[in-house]
This record gives structure tokens, C-alpha cells and sequence, in this order.
């Protein structure tokens, strides 16, 4: 673990300052690199990928199949007892402390430790304005500036540069590829999955191999997936995973155009005196001391929630604020879970996490018989030490699970070779109340006002839960499954796909970035990341969150030509 600079480290003066090193940051970087920028990566995480800019091997990840390390030690997690955040349900509520949708703090973000699940959204995903318009009371469903014919080439092109395997015209309802297919096929199924999948079909569904950014063969000069099973919530240890820190980003550091900074956290831009430019970025390093950088543009690309964060410290009325649209439009995916438990073993814990989905519960826009919900993933289970730790948190209650009657529990593995959970990431509807702010009565390690949220779900997603969640019981129900539930939701949601806060469009009193992620009042301020998002769609945000970067860092250079950043 390194907080030395990484890249070019004799560059001094950059074209561009880029905040933030994951998904839209690494994508944003290697396109403005690869079209001869010069730029300077600010990520607040350590590096935990050594050699990350040797072109000679591939990096070295820090990461294993260690349980404790990464989800009892907080390996790449924030330390929510230093760096907390707050929330609330509603602006007359009380806040309270929560670990409310954190991201890893580390080189490469919240993709470092995903799945990488990336299929794409429909084409009728960006027309959500249109299409409901002021249907739902209290939401703010908008279109966004840019349709899916626009960002299919840039669709195309990160699929590529993260290595996406996967099949076209399984699923009758997704948008079409003119730019080509995907880049590998699908790699070894999982059994769970091949189960599920045939349920589905005898009710009339669409399953498919679930689009991933994960090799099934070698690829890129990584090697192909061994399917070791810890792929959500872990860091790759092979760099078959097509994080950042091996794709993107390792892209521009080899460019000779980058320097990439860790361990160093932007905690204000600095402006001019009429707020129409950024002068420059403050942030704290391993040091604990504060420097400024300077670059001739800045890109926001530290989460919708910490994008957000930073405004406001820099501002109080918010940086880039007249819209009053800063930190509001928050989103999240309502996440229905339902689990089945089979009496054969059916292996959930080995493979990618998910190898199918279906989305034929994504339903159509404004029609009452199928509402909008989102893909269902179709996944394994728990870890062997998480499963055993849930036994003893039953079972201390009731007593007699100890020794060898423990042993054996845990060899049968009910909690983890016999179930299969169906997730459904379906669509928040976007509401100007739900928001993101400071709160004025909690500070962080270094002193700093926190992220609160204030966050409440709305009938649209409530209701598309009530309407799938008896669908989803008949799925598992027709796959085989001996018992099947719902599983309760948390007041807190903890679906870590946040979107908005930064919308963009055209109308400056409506969003805060123009349709090419540049702030409407600050001339050399960009966004790129899930916050320029106006909805959520029903599908897992990342490759969105890529292409609309790279699409970002496009326009910086060629404006209204961005296509031309592709050849």
C-alpha cells in the first residue's frame, strides 16, 4: 500500500485535474490521455496495486479471498468512526450516524470491489421525462441530454477497453449494437443460474447470460476468470476483474500523460471572484497537511455523494448553484431480495457472484401492467465465515448449537450451498427532496462538515416492489425451490448504485451541467460520474458510468464532435 505518485512523475503543469480514480474517473482520464491531455488523478485511497504503471508485467493487487480482511478489517472500506455520514428521512427528522451507501476508498473506486455486472440501460432509459412526465407526484423523472444511439458507440468502445463478456438478443427488449457485439463469450455458468434460468423460461421469461467485465479467456494480457467465487466486495487478486486500476486507468498512467496522486483528498475548490472558474483544489495528503493543485479544467468524479460534498464545502450556497439543483435528484436502486432454498446443493457460492439474469421485470414505461421495476440478478450466497457467523447469531438465542452439532451444520451449509437470492435492482424515481447537504452538527477526522442524506423511497418503487415480489416468488417457485421469502428492507438504503445529484440537460434552471458534463456556471468545471444521471434506469450503473465519461472526455477536446475521441 502506496501513497506515492504513480505515472509520469516528472509532469508539472496539467491540462486537466480529474477527483476520483474509479469508474468515471479511470474512464474520463484514459480518454483525455489518450487524446494527449496531460492530467492529474487526485484520489483520497491508498494504491493497493503495485506496479500499476510498469509496462512491463501486470500490476500486483493486494487483494485474496480473505473474508476478514476485507469485510471484518475494512480493507478498502471507510472507517465509519472517522469518516461517518448521516441520515435522514425527511428534512424534519433528526439525522443520525450511518455508513449510508459508502464506497472503498482506494486507487480505482467503488469498481475495485463490484462484480463489474454491465449491461446497458434501454434506449427508452433516457426518455423517462417524456415518456411518464409528471405521472408520479413528487418525482422528477426528466430526459436526459444525450440518447441511447448517442452513447451506443461509447457503449461499444468501454465494453472494450473493460472487457465485457456476454451474448446480444437474448433479452427481446435491449437496444441495438451497430457497433459491434461483445468483446468475449460468456464464461462457465454457474449451476444456480442454469436452475433459475430454466424456471424462468417455463414462465414465459427471457433469462441470459449476465453481461460482465470479467475475462472468460484471457484477454488484454490478463488472464482468464477461475471463478474462485469472491468477486463482490473483493478486489480481483488475478486482474481478470476489469477494474480501473488494470484497464483504464493503467491505460493512461502507460500513456506517459498521467500522474496519478493517492492518498490525497480534495476538501475545497478554489474560485475566482465571480465563481465562474476553479482555480484551483485543495486537499490534505498522507501528511495530514494541505496543498493546493492547479490544472487549466477540473472533473468532479468522486461519487454523486461526495461530488456533491465538495460543492458545498467549497460554497456554501454550493459551487455551480444557481439552478438549485446541487445534491437533489439523489437516487439509489430500490432493491427487492427474495431467497430460495433448495434441498440439492446447488453450488451458489462458486463462480462470478452471478452468471444470468433476466429483465423482463424491468417492465414498460407508463403501462400500469408492467411498471417499472429493473434486471433481476440471479446469485449465489453468503461467505463460509459470514454463513458461520449468522449460525452463531441464530442459534445463541435458542442454544445446543455448539461442537460437533456446529460442525455439521456448517457442513450441510444450509445458509450457503442450498440457496439462490434474486436481486431486483429496480428504479428509484427521482425526487428534489431527496438530497444531499452538510450536516451542521457532524465533523469528520480532519475537521470537515459531513455528508448527510435525506432520503425517502416513493410509492413508484414501493409499488413496483409489491408487483414483483409475488412474481419473484413463483420464478423461485418454478425453479424448484422447497422455501422461498422476501427479505426485509432496511430504512437505510444500501444499494451502493448512487446516481444524481449533478444532473445534466440543456435548460440551466433545471440541471446543473450542460449535456457535455461541463457546469452551466462554471466554465472549466466537468462532471463524470453517476451524479450528471437525471434517472436511475432498472440496470446496474457502471458501464453507463463509463461511457458517458468517456464520452465526457471526448467533448473536452473535440466539443461537439465527441465520436471523434473513439478512432
Amino acid at each position: 500500500m502506496s501513497s506515492a505518485p504513480v505515472g509520469n512523475a516528472s509532469l508539472s503543469k496539467f491540462d486537466v485535474l480529474v477527483i476520483g480514480s474509479g469508474a468515471g474517473g479511470g474512464a474520463v482520464t484514459h480518454m483525455l490521455c489518450k487524446l494527449g491531455q496531460k492530467v492529474l488523478v487526485l484520489e483520497a485511497g491508498a494504491n493497493r496495486f503495485d506496479g500499476l504503471d510498469d509496462p512491463t508485467r501486470q500490476p500486483v493487487a493486494r487483494f485474496s479471498n480473505d473474508e476478514l480482511k476485507l469485510s471484518n478489517r475494512d480493507f478498502i472500506a471507510p472507517f465509519v468512526s472517522v469518516d461517518p455520514r448521516t441520515w435522514r428521512a425527511s428534512e424534519s427528522d433528526r439525522s443520525r450516524l450511518s455508513d449510508v451507501n459508502s464506497l472503498p476508498k482506494t486507487v480505482g473506486g467503488g469498481a475495485v470491489h463490484a462484480d463489474l455486472k454491465s449491461p446497458r440501460f434501454r434506449p427508452t432509459d433516457f426518455q423517462l421525462g417524456t415518456l411518464l412526465g409528471s405521472t408520479f407526484a413528487g418525482a422528477s423523472f426528466a430526459d436526459w441530454p444525450v440518447d441511447y444511439d448517442m452513447l451506443e458507440p461509447f457503449y461499444y468502445y468501454a465494453e472494450k477497453v473493460m472487457g465485457v463478456q456476454g451474448v446480444a438478443g437474448l433479452d427481446p427488449l435491449e437496444g441495438p449494437r451497430p457497433s459491434g457485439d461483445f468483446p468475449m463469450p460468456p464464461g462457465v455458468p454457474m449451476y444456480v443460474g442454469l436452475k433459475v434460468s430454466a424456471g424462468a423460461r417455463t414462465l414465459g421469461y427471457h433469462p441470459f447470460p449476465y453481461p460482465t467485465a470479467v475475462n472468460s479467456q484471457p484477454y488484454d494480457g490478463r488472464p482468464a476468470c477461475v471463478d474462485c467465487g469472491f468477486c463482490s466486495g473483493y478486489g480481483c487478486p488475478s486482474n481478470a476483474k476489469g477494474s480501473p486500476p488494470v484497464t483504464t486507468l493503467r491505460k493512461a498512467l502507460l500513456s506517459g500523460n498521467c500522474q496519478l496522486i493517492p492518498e490525497t483528498r480534495a476538501v475545497k475548490l478554489t474560485l475566482s471572484g465571480d465563481k465562474t472558474q476553479v482555480t484551483g483544489v485543495e486537499a490534505i495528503g498522507p501528511d495530514g497537511k494541505r496543498r493546493t493543485y492547479t490544472a487549466d479544467r477540473y472533473v468532479l468524479a468522486a461519487s454523486p455523494i461526495e461530488d456533491a460534498r465538495l460543492l458545498f464545502l467549497s460554497d456554501p450556497a454550493g459551487v455551480g448553484n444557481s439552478s438549485g439543483q446541487v445534491g437533489r435528484n439523489l437516487t439509489f436502486h430500490f432493491q427487492t431480495g427474495a431467497v430460495g432454498i433448495f434441498d440439492e446443493r446447488v453450488h451458489g457460492h462458486r463462480g462470478r457472484t452471478v452468471s444470468h439474469g433476466l429483465a423482463d421485470f424491468r417492465g414498460v414505461p407508463g403501462d400500469a401492467q408492467r411498471p417499472l421495476g429493473g434486471i433481476v440478478e440471479i446469485s449465489g450466497s453468503e461467505f463460509p465465515i459470514e454463513e458461520a457467523s449468522r449460525y452463531l447469531d441464530i442459534f445463541s438465542l435458542v442454544g445446543g448449537f455448539t461442537g460437533k452439532l456446529f460442525k455439521k451444520l456448517l457442513r450441510q451449509s444450509a445458509g450457503r450451498d442450498h440457496i439462490v437470492a434474486l436481486a431486483l435492482q429496480a428504479e428509484d424515481a427521482p425526487q428534489p427532496t431527496n438530497r444531499i447537504d452538510l450536516d451542521p452538527l457532524v465533523r469528520d477526522l480532519d475537521g470537515l462538515p459531513v455528508a448527510r442524506a435525506t432520503y425517502q423511497n416513493h410509492a413508484f418503487e414501493l409499488s413496483a416492489r409489491d408487483f414483483y415480489s409475488p412474481k419473484l416468488i413463483d420464478l423461485l417457485g418454478a425453479s424448484g425451490v422447497r422455501y422461498a421469502f422476501i427479505a426485509p428492507v432496511d430504512d437505510i438504503p444500501r444499494s451502493q448504485h448512487i446516481m444524481g445529484t449533478l444532473r445534466f440537460g440543456a435548460d440551466p434552471t433545471t440541471s446543473v451541467c450542460d449535456p457535455d458534463g461541463r457546469f452551466h456556471d462554471v466554465g472549466n468545471l466537468y462532471a463524470a460520474d453517476g451524479a450528471l444521471f437525471p434517472t436511475a434506469s432498472g440496470f446496474n450503473p457502471t458501464l453507463t458510468i463509463v461511457a458517458l465519461a468517456l464520452r465526457v472526455g471526448a467533448a473536452m477536446v473535440f466539443g461537439d464532435m465527441p465520436e471523434r475521441g473513439l478512432s
